[in-house]
Formats: C-alpha cells, sequence, structure tokens
C-alpha cells in the first residue's frame, strides 16, 4: 500500500558513533504465534539498519505489560525510543511517562482510541514526543473475512445463495483497537450483505481453546451454523476444531474465515478449510523500523502525518503459492528491508509496505 510522504530540505545525520537503542514493549508471546512474527520481522530490519533493540515480551497479559513499561522506565541509561502498542487501551500511560522523560515513542498496530485522545493529547501536538502510529487498515480485513464468506458459499451454490446464511461471530477482544476495528468491518458487512444473518457475537480473549468451547457449546445447542467470522487465525482453527469434533466438514458444511498469516492458518487454506486468511501486518515490526530510520534521517513524513495506515492482504487459495514463495520460510533475513526507505529511494514518493512492494524489491542473497 502507497502512502505520501515529504522529504525535508535540511534532513538529519544520523548518530553513526553508537548505535541506537530501541526498546519494544511486546504485548504478545516471543516464542510463538503472531507477536513472535512482530518481533522477529522488527530484528531482522533493526540488524539490518544498526539498531540495538531489546524486546519485553508480555504474553498477552496486561500486568506483565504494565511490568514490562516499568523496566522499560527504569532502563539506565534509558533506550533513545520506545516502540509500544495499545493492547487493552493499555498505552496511554506508557506515552505519557515517555513524554515525561522525553523518549520519543512509536505507537504499533493499535493506536490510541479517539478517546484517549482527546483526553490526553495527539502525537506531535500536546505529546510532542509522540512520533506517531503506524496501524493496518483492520476494519477492510473485517469486511474481507466476512465478503469471503458468501463468496465460498456461492461457489458451493453455483446457481443462488440460500436465502439465509448463519453466521457466528468469534472476536478477540472488546477494547483493543484493532480488534473493534475488524468488527466494525464486520458490521459493515453485515449492513450491504443481509443475507449474512448474524446469530451471535462472541469475545473469545484471542484463544483457540475458548474459540472451540464456544464454537462446540452453540453446536451443540443446535445453534443454526453456515459460517464463522473469525478475528485470527488461532480462534478460526479454535472454530474448526469444534465444527469438525460435531462431525461436520469446515470448507463444505460451515465456512470459516481468519486472520494472521499464520503457518497454521496458511496450511488451512491450502487444505480447503479455510475461505482466507488475511494479514501481512506482523512485518509492521520491519516497517516501524523503516520509519525510524527515515526520521532519524530527516524524513518529514510524521511531522505532517502522525497516523499512518497501510494495507493488509488475503491469501486465498488463489493465491497461496504467491504467499509461499515470497515469505513461506519466514526467513526475514532475507528482505532487504533497506529498500523500503524513503531516505534511501525518495523518488518512491511513498512507503510500499506490503506484499506487492516485496514482489518488487532484491532480496539479501
Amino acid at each position: 500500500m502507497l502512502f505520501s510522504a515529504v522529504i525535508g530540505a535540511n534532513a538529519a545525520e544520523p548518530d553513526s558513533k553508537t548505535k541506537p537503542h530501541v526498546a519494544f514493549i511486546n504485548p504478545g508471546y516471543g516464542d510463538r504465534g503472531f507477536w513472535k512474527d512482530v518481533r522477529d520481522t522488527m530484528q531482522a530490519a533493526a540488524d539490518q539498519f544498526g539498531f540495538e533493540l531489546t524486546v519485553f515480551d508480555s504474553d498477552r497479559e496486561w500486568s506483565l505489560m504494565a511490568e514490562n513499561a516499568n523496566r522499560v522506565f527504569a532502563m539506565d541509561p534509558p533506550p533513545d525510543y520506545i516502540i509500544a502498542v495499545n493492547e487493552h487501551q493499555q498505552g496511554t500511560r506508557i506515552i505519557l511517562e515517555a513524554q515525561e522523560r522525553g523518549i520519543p515513542i512509536l505507537m504499533l498496530l493499535n493506536d490510541l482510541t479517539d478517546e484517549q485522545k482527546l483526553k490526553y493529547g495527539r502525537a506531535g501536538n500536546e505529546l510532542s514526543q509522540w512520533i506517531g502510529t503506524l496501524t493496518p487498515d483492520n476494519e477492510r480485513a473485517g469486511f474481507e473475512i466476512a465478503q469471503s464468506l458468501i463468496t465460498a458459499l456461492l461457489k458451493k451454490n453455483v446457481k443462488d445463495l440460500p436465502d439465509e446464511i448463519c453466521l457466528l461471530s468469534l472476536a478477540g477482544d472488546s477494547l483493543t483497537p484493532a480488534s473493534l476495528q475488524r468488527l466494525a468491518g464486520l458490521d459493515e458487512a453485515l449492513a450491504k450483505f443481509p443475507v449474512l444473518q448474524e446469530q451471535r457475537r462472541l469475545v473469545v480473549n484471542w484463544s483457540f481453546d475458548e474459540a472451540y468451547r464456544r464454537t462446540a457449546d452453540w453446536m451443540a445447542k443446535g445453534g443454526c451454523l453456515d459460517a464463522v467470522w473469525a478475528a485470527n487465525d488461532d480462534i478460526a482453527l479454535g472454530a474448526i476444531k469444534a465444527i469438525e469434533e460435531a462431525g461436520k466438514i469446515a470448507g463444505k458444511d460451515v465456512f470459516v474465515g481468519g486472520l494472521n498469516w499464520s503457518v497454521a492458518g496458511l496450511q488451512a487454506v491450502g487444505d480447503g478449510k479455510m475461505t482466507m486468511t488475511h494479514g501481512g501486518h506482523f512485518l509492521a515490526g520491519a516497517w516501524v523500523m523503516v520509519l525510524l530510520k527515515d526520521y532519524r534521517e530527516g524524513v518529514e513524513l510524521l511531522k505532517k502525518h502522525h497516523n499512518l495506515t497501510f494495507g493488509m492482504q488475503a491469501v486465498t487459495p488463489e493465491n497461496l503459492e504467491i504467499y509461499k514463495r515470497l515469505l513461506g520460510d519466514r526467513d526475514w533475513d532475507r528482505i532487504d528491508f533497506l529498500q523500503f526507505s524513503l531516505a534511501r529511494k525518495p523518488e518512491q514518493g511513498g512507503y510500499l509496505f506490503g506484499i506487492e512492494g516485496l514482489n518488487n524489491i532484491p532480496w539479501v542473497q
């Protein structure tokens, strides 16, 4: 995806004597799942750009994330930059303390909500140390997951859609902006496609196990079920387990769509059990390092554009092989992330963050 940038006339030279030290407060696990991919792509880009990166993994526990924030602010010397996430809307305290201590901070994947900004301030204005936020287009992803369920049913019923598609919606949580935005996309799809009849909307806390239990309970009670909208791949796969244990076939009797480009999710797409896995947003770990590098080198983007959004892409059976060819081995060191820098390529005019950009750049050998 492309968004515009303005290159400053007086670019500041980066300090070449010492490595910039970046601290990342990771809300998730460092050894598995989506947040491991974020962490790994961030590390690959940091290594290429000469940044020292320290990661504090929080294992999806907001209390541990708060403790990790304390650890970051207790570092001596303090980090040069902080990367944080507004998971469960816990980002305000981190931004405010960074502001008080004069440490520049970038928010990643989850911005502050409008209510939080109204109360506490905005990037580059009341909160001058808050450089900005890099987020994916979660709303579009939520819409396209729902749309894919209709498309799959159309392929099954070549002549016409059924009068009603019984939909079970499985949300991640009720606070995190990414979850709320994906649900907004789902709501848009429900309004546009009245054939989708939402039976229940359940919050399953991003959990395979909880998605499995709630889906199994729904089916055991005789709930109508033609399709499952899942906020991420773990949730989708938990639902698929329940569907299969109930004697139904995922991808034939019940259609399921998810998000994350996880290894297991991609396998389920290849096996025909999922209509799609939306995603690519784990690469935001690398993209935020590109922005930080450009910020240090005088690219003026974040002085005028503090809220930057990039698109995600659906991996479907039709384009699965393209994805596998580009990124299937998850060897992020092969990607030359410098190719995405506007300091390196000012003539590009905007950031090409996404699978299209990856398809058009030379790779590290």
